[in-house]
């Protein structure tokens, strides 16, 4: 069997061309990949940051909201009171039109 030297090495180095044509290609489509997934990485870290901005002012609203609560239910104890002498009052000197 006699084997043609030229015509093997001539489909090898096409193969070979082939294989570096795809191999470029798979270069190129990792590149763009790796630039998008910086991207969306630079974005997450964005996202991220606001994420934690939010949260702090959500904390900062939290605490005001509180206070008020807490001076909310002062204002009606005292209110409470002050309508209990009212009342007690008025029942000890009878009420008079």
């Amino acid at each position: 069997m006699e084997r043609n030297y030229d015509e093997i090495i001539a489909e090898m180095l096409i193969d070979l061309h082939q294989i570096q044509r795809i191999n470029e290609d798979q270069i190129e489509r990792n590149t763009k990949f790796d630039k998008r997934l910086d991207l969306t990485i630079k974005r997450m870290v964005k996202v991220e940051k606001r994420l934690e901005d939010v949260d702090k002012r959500m904390e900062q609203f939290d605490k005001k909201l509180e206070q008020s609560i807490k001076e909310l239910k002062e204002f009606s104890r005292v209110q409470n009171g002050i309508n209990k002498f009212f009342l007690k009052e008025i029942r000890k000197n009878g009420y008079k039109k």
